[in-house]
């Protein structure tokens, strides 16, 4: 039996206690191995994850960009007729409050009363349609903040992976 260093043992006592020695020594390449692939399959679920995760916010970007342009095509084309119906009527801007047969023939503090009571149910509406306006900016802000945090942890996991890579090319 020969050694690894090359030379011949001088017992069999001694032979065994190498071989014993090399055993361990496997073993404990063998349980590295194991460590490091178990590591690098956990950073491959991990790594999958995150392209899930991307893949979901991506879209949602979509379905959101769609439905924003179906609601900005839509408010759109309604400001586009108003803008017609005022061509339409020579410039003169339509009122449908004051144009409206109903005015025409009540009575003149009638006519005052219901101008104030629709006043009234304008600004109301008016109002309501700024809060709803203003939660729908709050909300797309926070979804353009969410995009940039999610586009920003992939871009970073990305560079984590490449230096990753590298490290293991270089050792």
């Amino acid at each position: 039996v020969i050694s690894l260093a090359g030379t011949a043992p001088s017992s069999g006592h001694e032979a065994s206690g190498t071989n014993n020695k090399q055993l361990m020594r496997l073993m404990d390449s063998l349980k590295r191995l194991g460590d490091e692939n178990a590591a690098l399959l956990r950073e491959v679920e991990q790594a999958e994850a995150a392209r899930a995760e991307a893949r979901a916010a991506r879209q949602e970007m979509r379905r959101f960009k769609q439905e924003y342009t179906k609601r900005f095509d839509t408010v759109k084309s309604m400001l586009e007729k108003i803008r017609k119906k005022y061509e339409q009527d020579g410039g003169a801007p339509y009122n449908p409050v004051i144009n409206s047969e109903f005015l025409i023939n009540a009575s003149a503090s009638e006519q005052l009363a219901r101008q104030e009571h629709v006043i009234r149910k304008l600004t109301a509406e008016l109002k309501k349609e700024k809060e709803d306006a203003k939660k729908r900016d709050i909300d797309l802000k926070r979804y353009e903040n969410f995009y940039r945090e999610v586009k920003a942890k992939s871009q970073q996991k990305a560079k984590q992976r490449q230096r990753q890579a590298e490290a293991r090319k270089a050792s």
